[in-house]
């Protein structure tokens, strides 16, 4: 199901921010109608989710158990333009036993304009298995 809220309550005022990265937007981000394209928005939350991971000591390649993930959305508020930087801001969501819902936040920095927000529900896998495992510590320590 996909999850659309009415925004009158910034995911910043409700919920924890966990990590901010602030990353280039390449040339090659751009799509013809001279503006970044939109899948690249989910590339920009991927990066901040796996260096979020990395932060927290985790693995990200198997055999370790690894974060997939399970279900994602995004709404476009503003273009991002190159040359520029895009900051990632990810709050916290409901922690349940084998997955996490992280918010993000993509802010432009030559305007601080928001240009999107989204989320991504991540699943703790093992990949011996292919079966869901308990979330690892760090993320259950978060909620604190």
């Amino acid at each position: 199901m996909i999850e659309i809220n009415d925004n009158s309550i910034p995911i910043s005022n409700t919920h924890k921010r966990i990590f901010r990265v602030e990353m280039p937007i390449r040339f090659a981000d751009m799509d013809a109608d001279q503006h970044v394209n939109n899948a690249e928005f989910y590339r920009y939350m991927e990066e901040a989710r796996m260096q979020w991971v990395h932060s927290l000591g985790l693995a990200m390649t198997p055999p370790a158990p690894v974060p997939i993930l399970a279900a994602s959305a995004c709404v476009f508020r503003a273009p991002l333009k190159y040359p520029g930087t895009v900051t990632a801001e990810i709050y916290l969501g409901r922690v349940g036993t084998a997955s996490v819902r992280t918010h993000y936040l993509l802010i432009d920095n030559a305007t601080g304009t928001l240009a999107a927000e989204g989320y991504g529900v991540s699943v703790w896998v093992d990949p011996s298995t292919n079966r869901s495992i308990a979330l690892p510590a760090a993320v259950r320590a978060l909620q604190g």
